[in-house]
């Protein structure tokens, strides 16, 4: 069954995943804030009024974010202590959080039969886990005061499967399911939960993760400056699910009904 939420009606503020917001006086903090879509979204919603905290590893990247936002603290998400710090520093200065990003994550691009299973904790300690550490210390503050929003940024991983992205597919899809059964946990208490789904996205994400540079193209991608304003347009309207593009729209719906297509055109664009 497609779900309404995950197809937004097209309309002037939406073919562009362009829109002016305000948050003003919100308290934003995002997770892997350092470069790509977490950069973006950290700037964005500075741009549109908010005080943003971002968060990273790069000490080099966190400088030069600091000059960018109101705070930037060094935190790693597979590190409980390590969140509980990043946390309590930002809250001492910023005040509770609003709005938290869980955008920390990493890539893996293997055939599985090279896949140990010590590749599959480590992405699986990252891209879910890490978001269950930071939403597990934000929560409980948000449902107190009876108002806030998770934004969780997957990808179409998320939705359908890709060769040579086992670990990966698998660390998104069990973040997908999560946030599902979070979102209808929380939302009687005044909380939201968005996930958003992008594409292929102009970012250092796929050297990092291994990709052969033949199959990086970002001719074909969108930018982060795009997911960051859609992700913006989807705390505003509170969606369940938002998948960036009317391109990953389409291929979404095709997915879901003619399945054999999808799988036909993947083979035909990675043999």
């Amino acid at each position: 069954m497609v779900c309404r939420e995950h197809y937004p009606t097209q309309g002037a503020t939406l073919r562009g995943e362009k829109t002016i917001h305000d948050f003003g006086g919100k308290v934003v903090f995002v997770s892997g804030a350092t470069s790509g879509i977490g950069w973006s979204v950290a700037k964005a919603f500075q741009a549109n009024g908010a005080r943003v905290v971002g968060t990273g590893r790069d000490q080099d990247r966190l400088a030069m974010l600091a000059q960018e936002i109101d705070l930037a603290f060094t935190m790693d998400v597979t590190d409980s202590q390590s969140v509980d710090i990043a946390l309590s520093a930002a809250q001492d200065v910023v005040g509770p959080i609003d709005i938290l990003v869980n955008n920390a994550g990493i890539g893996l691009f293997r055939e599985w039969d090279s896949t140990d299973v010590s590749d599959v904790q480590r992405v699986m300690d990252v891209n879910m886990m890490g978001v269950v550490r930071l939403t597990k210390a934000v929560l409980p503050g948000m449902i107190a005061r009876g108002h806030g929003t998770i934004v969780q940024v997957a990808s179409v991983a998320a939705r359908r499967g890709y060769p040579q992205h086992t670990a990966y597919c698998a660390s998104k899809h069990a973040l997908l399911g999560w946030s599902r059964a979070l979102r209808k946990e929380v939302a009687p208490k005044g909380v939201g939960v968005t996930v958003v789904c992008p594409p292929a996205v102009d970012t250092p994400f796929f050297a990092r993760a291994g990709a052969p540079e033949s199959m990086i193209k970002p001719a074909a991608m969108i930018s982060a400056d795009r997911v960051a304003s859609a992700l913006m347009d989807a705390v505003t309207r509170n969606q369940r699910c938002r998948i960036v593009g009317r391109r990953a729209r389409l291929l979404d719906r095709i997915d879901r009904f003619a399945p054999s297509a999808m799988d036909q055109l993947q083979r035909w664009k990675h043999r």
